[in-house]
């Protein structure tokens, strides 16, 4: 006789005659089975949601622990109403102190500087995700400012268009160009308009407007153009540039 098949026949006929049953639905446990093929309890009479408990926890730790540091993060990167601290307030705040600092005691001016600040940053680092977050916020506050001029419209034009809200941006440029038609913000912001609209032909056509009221604009003593100098200058050696 082949000795492999004999060694199979003797196993087979030692399991079958020590064979048990399950305790819970009386099924005959298969040869060598640790659990039951039809109901899942082990053969020591252990319930299968117990003997998954352990296995399942291994996943709820890491899970729990994951959520838990992300709300560390989010806590101890800003404050209540969702603005993170820079790198200047991280400084400031005592070594055990934990509590970064609440823009909600702020003026509505310093609210608004710091919101707008943040979401041109982040713009600029190119966290879009990120600046189309805090705009809505940036924007109310800077709504929050009345009365509305020409200035706080350009504000809220750039915060719009970083947020990826292009037709409140054009609105807002509109508004601009519609109570002074050469004011150089309002031409500036109509021109980025264009530009994210894919529009080339009306912002090369808004930046010609653009260098020609420069100098009668800036004989004006508009504050606004004082604050926004920077950004004035970048959009004029642009549109010499095209």
């Amino acid at each position: 006789m082949d000795p492999g098949i004999g060694e199979r026949s003797s196993a087979v006929t030692e399991s079958t005659s020590t064979a048990k049953f399950c305790s819970n639905c009386g099924a005959k446990f298969l040869p060598n089975a640790s659990f039951c093929h039809d109901c899942g309890w082990s053969v020591q009479g252990i319930p299968p949601r117990a003997e998954l408990q352990p296995g399942s926890m291994r996943w709820v730790l890491p899970v729990a622990a994951i959520v838990a540091l992300i709300l560390l993060i989010v806590f101890n990167s800003g404050s209540g109403d969702g603005v993170a601290m820079t790198g200047s307030e991280a400084d400031q705040v005592q070594p055990g102190a934990g509590v970064p600092p609440d823009i909600s005691s702020m003026s509505p001016e310093e609210r608004a500087d710091r919101l707008f600040n943040r979401v041109m940053s982040l713009w600029s680092d190119g966290k879009k995700d990120s600046a189309a977050f805090f705009a809505p916020m940036a924007i109310s506050a800077l709504e929050s400012l009345a009365p509305m001029n020409a200035h706080l419209r350009y504000d809220m034009g750039l915060v719009a268009l970083a947020g990826g809200d292009v037709d409140k941006a054009a609105a807002l440029s509109d508004t601009i160009l519609r109570e002074r038609p050469t004011h150089l913000l309002g031409l500036v912001l109509a021109s980025r308009v264009a530009d994210a609209r894919g529009d080339s032909a009306v912002g090369n056509a808004i930046r010609k407007k653009l260098i020609a009221a420069e100098s009668s604009e800036r004989a004006k003593p508009l504050p606004e153009y004082g604050d926004h100098d920077a950004d004035l200058r970048a959009a004029l050696d642009a549109a010499r540039k095209r």
